[in-house]
């Protein structure tokens, strides 16, 4: 989803192999440089303009079928004493028009943005077009009409015709690179270097396959096969153009004819690096400067003396220093960066970080204002997860204090309801949900239910690998104590359209459509969150009508999305673009303060939705903002406010696994989860004065329970009437060196004994008490492994276990000792185990297993536990 798309209305000056290297960067995003121009400077005039280059004018001469795209740097203005930014209010665009040169706007047939526009790129600007006739243009300043510039495109139509044969310009033997890009230039047409890949491209087709297959794939518009235009394969129109791929194993491309049997085959190696070890180390250096813009671009360590493949990156670990401790730095909430798949956010003033592709790999950060370390480590043995023990590059920045970080003092934080009261001056409260009843709203909300896209077998997972299916199910869905429960359960099942596959959870999905709708407006949701690995909720919205195409070209909106296993941060977003694959999206993150998760109380998330910019919230913070000059869809080039300019309905559902973590997995403790909502209400402009409702009693989901020290139970409130205006209640407990409660109602036992909890309204003061007794811990048992496979520790034991098998054995040796081999022990249910006791601190187990899951048997990789050093979760 973090793609580079490369369109006709972007002019590239770029030679041949740079412009494979930004196409590479499909794969893994982009380099921290703005597309969209934003801050200008007011009050420069231009007084003198010069072309840029001899390539860009004053005659620029293209050919094409019907037409062509032109574009050209923009000139040196003032002898080159001020900048595009500096002049861009004074400057304005002529076509001549019978002999008259008039105002682009006022011209006719010209629209901005679509057959003509401006472009920015790497720091560079200018201008393109798309033209059908030879064009005169003219730049003139404003403020001073005598200074003008003009540029003569010259269009040469070219007749369309079919092949008959095909003659290499390139190639056909390629090898790619270490990122897997390789490219050809098109192939001479008919024996004549006249004619252009636009006159054949109507009978030209593409096929693709690996050199070890028999099988010829059409990708042309085949997502499904996993060949995506503009992602991991597209065309470049430098030095003539051609293809671009990027692979990850040798493959052999087919051009061919659709009228003629002329065609010419390809192959491009990939020969991936042979790894002697895993030992990383620094490409070119270790320390780097921040420039003037605060951008620091470092190349990935050498593993094994040779740069990373794209295989390889998903291993690497990456940690900042922060006051004297390594923090990952995906968890933004503690490195204080965020990842930017997208390239640099010039609306957020976040550090920021991401991947680039150049030859080779590597990441860029920005705005680095401060001197900092991070450090790079990979698994010594290759494997993800592996223990990276001391196998890591260290390198320093040296932070640039003068460089721009972007100004968001306009970004003011608003005011919000409380759980009794929606009222906020200056908005009209124009739908709620309170879930004050005992069942969900059906004239309010619909079920979705399921785990495909219509009946499409490759959209299982929702297209998106997840793992869940939906139902209408109370147990997935119900409304109790005065809050919505959307519940994630162990719940294998199978469909239609794929008997084979099963969705190995149950949760709940329910939207608005045709219930609710609105075009711009305010949201605010107050929920409490789940933890857990692959734990996805989500609050979002989709169009009503997606009358600018199939997702993601008619827009989505992310009110709030959050990570299970990071509960310290939430995010928003949008995507728009094009119709998948050719969907783009911006998202921004909200980091809770210290001591404040989303699962340890309710929050409040908020999006306020406006013409020209939608904004994001937490508790009333404010935390993000994308523009209208962010956003686009590729239907409507002429209309700036597409595709955020049409109704669009609510969705919320708890979705587990899929590609927005990474393709991670619950652990077993993970689930039951829970996402709770307290209410969900849309305001726009206006005010509101509801009456108030006065509490009568509250009682509780437990009167007594047994709790273990250091485990908590929750008590939950219920305040009557259900629609009481204040439910809002307090928490103590007697015995505070027996058992602690937090303003939530969980209770964590501290010590053997007994206590008492009571929950009291702020509305009345009325009481309701439960009796809590402490028990002993259990003896904690770790995991390390996965449902299927791995050990469970406990103390100084090992416990080895394979679950769904027909039989399982262990290959294990201590301390690179004698290779032992074993039969597991049934314990029924397709489950095996094998003990290992008395194991000392700092012994080294490697391991691995062998067993049938049904399928045939197979060996798992080799896997190393230290232990006292190997981390792993709690049972």
């Amino acid at each position: 989803m973090k793609r580079f798309y490369l369109t006709e209305n972007r002019f590239k000056r770029k030679a041949f192999s740079l412009f494979l290297a930004l196409a590479i960067m499909a794969s893994v995003g982009l380099l921290p440089t703005s597309m969209i121009q934003t801050a200008k400077a007011a009050g420069t005039t231009v007084t003198s303009m010069a072309y840029f280059s001899a390539a860009d004018g004053p005659v620029i001469s293209k050919s094409g079928v019907g037409q062509a795209s032109y574009g050209f740097v923009m000139p040196i203005f003032n002898g080159g004493a001020a900048t595009w930014n500096d002049v861009s209010d004074d400057v304005g665009v002529k076509v001549k028009v019978g002999g008259n040169w008039v105002d682009i706007d006022s011209a006719g047939g010209y629209v901005y943005n679509q057959n003509w526009g401006h472009w920015s790129d790497g720091g560079a600007n200018g201008y393109w077009f798309t033209l059908s006739a030879t064009t005169e243009i003219q730049l003139y300043s404003k403020a001073n009409g005598a200074t003008t510039l003009n540029y003569t495109l010259v269009f040469q139509n070219i007749n369309k015709t079919t092949i008959t044969a095909m003659t290499p310009t390139q190639g056909p033997q390629l090898t790619a690179g270490f990122t897997g890009g390789s490219g050809f230039t098109y192939p001479i047409f008919n024996n004549n270097p006249a004619i252009t890949y636009e006159a054949v491209a109507d009978d030209l087709k593409v096929y693709v396959k690996p050199v070890n297959s028999s099988s010829w794939i059409d990708i042309n518009n085949n997502a499904a096969s996993g060949w995506i235009y503009d992602s991991n394969f597209g065309q470049f129109t430098d030095g003539g153009g051609g293809y671009w791929f990027t692979v990850t194993e040798s493959i052999h491309v087919k051009l061919e004819s659709k009228t003629s049997p002329a065609n010419i085959v390809y192959t491009i190696t990939f020969n991936p690096p042979i790894r002697n070890s895993y030992v990383i180390t620094p490409y070119d250096g270790t320390t780097y400067t921040a420039d003037a813009k605060g951008a620091i671009g470092i190349p990935l360590p050498k593993i094994d003396g040779g740069p990373p493949i794209g295989t390889e990156l998903g291993k690497f670990v990456y940690e900042i220093n922060v006051n004297g401790q390594w923090v990952a730095m995906s968890d933004s909430g503690q490195s204080g960066f965020v990842y930017a798949g997208n390239g640099y956010n010039n609306m957020s003033d976040a550090n920021q970080w991401g991947y680039w592709a150049d030859y080779i790999y590597g990441l860029w950060f920005q705005p680095i204002q401060v001197n900092m370390q991070i450090r790079i480590g990979y698994p010594l043995n290759g494997q993800t997860g592996g223990s990276v023990g001391n196998n890591y590059v260290t390198y320093s920045f040296i932070g640039n204090p003068n460089a721009p970080r972007p100004d968001v003092t306009d970004h003011e934080d608003i005011a919000i309801g409380t759980p009794s009261d929606p009222a906020i001056a200056g908005m009209n409260l124009a739908w709620q949900d309170e879930f004050s009843g005992t069942a969900l709203d059906t004239n309010k909300w619909n079920y979705e239910q399921g785990y495909y896209i219509g009946n499409d077998p490759n959209s299982w997972g929702w297209g998106n690998a997840e793992l869940q299916h939906y139902t209408n199910s109370s147990q997935n869905v119900f409304v109790q104590d005065g809050k919505l429960n959307i519940k994630a359960l162990n719940d294998p099942r199978s469909f239609p359209q794929d008997p084979s596959r099963y969705a190995q959870y149950s949760s709940g999905k329910i939207n608005t459509k045709d219930h609710l709708s609105f075009q711009y407006g305010r949201v605010d949701i107050r929920a409490k969150l789940p933890t857990g690995n692959g734990v996805w909720p989500a609050l979002w919205m989709l169009p009503e009508d997606s009358v600018y195409g199939a997702w993601a070209a008619s827009g989505e909106i992310d009110i709030m999305e959050a990570k299970g296993r990071l509960p310290g941060t939430t995010s928003g977003a949008v995507h728009f673009g094009g119709q998948w694959p050719v969907n783009r999206y911006i998202a921004g993150e909200y980091h809770f303060p210290q001591g404040q998760t989303f699962a340890n109380d309710y929050h409040v998330y908020s999006m306020i939705w406006e013409e020209d910019d939608i904004k994001w919230y937490v508790d009333g913070k404010f935390f993000f903002k994308v523009a209208r000059e962010q956003w686009y869809s590729v239907a409507a080039p002429n209309n700036p406010n597409a595709p955020f300019d049409q109704p669009f309905y609510i969705i919320m559902n708890l979705a587990i696994g899929g590609h927005f973590d990474g393709g991670r997995t619950p652990d077993p403790a993970d689930i039951p989860a829970t996402m709770l909502v307290d209410y969900v209400r849309v305001y726009n402009e206006g005010s509101v004065n509801p009456g108030n409702v006065s509490v009568t009693g509250v009682t509780l989901n437990q009167t007594a329970a047994q709790v273990e020290v250091g485990q908590s139970v929750q008590l939950n409130a219920s305040v009557a009437p259900a629609n009481a205006t204040n439910k809002q209640v307090t928490w103590s407990v007697s015995g505070t060196g027996v058992a602690s409660v937090n303003q939530n109602g969980l209770v964590t036992g501290l010590a053997p004994g007994t206590a008492t909890v009571t929950a009291t309204t702020v509305d009345g003061n009325k009481t309701a008490v439960s009796a809590i007794t402490v028990v002993p811990a259990s003896p904690t048992v770790i995991i390390i492994g996965d449902t299927v496979r791995g050990l469970k520790k406990t103390g100084d034991n090992l416990l080895f276990y394979v679950n769904g098998a027909t039989f399982a054995d262990l290959h294990y040796k201590i301390n690179n000792g004698v290779q032992l081999n074993v039969a597991m022990t049934s314990t029924g249910n397709g489950n095996y185990t094998y003990p290992v006791n008395n194991v000392q601190n700092g012994d080294t187990i490697q391991y691995f297993f062998t067993y049938n899951p049904g399928q045939g048997a197979l060996d798992t990789p080799w896997q190393t536990y230290v232990h006292g050093v190997t981390q792993g979760t709690p049972e």
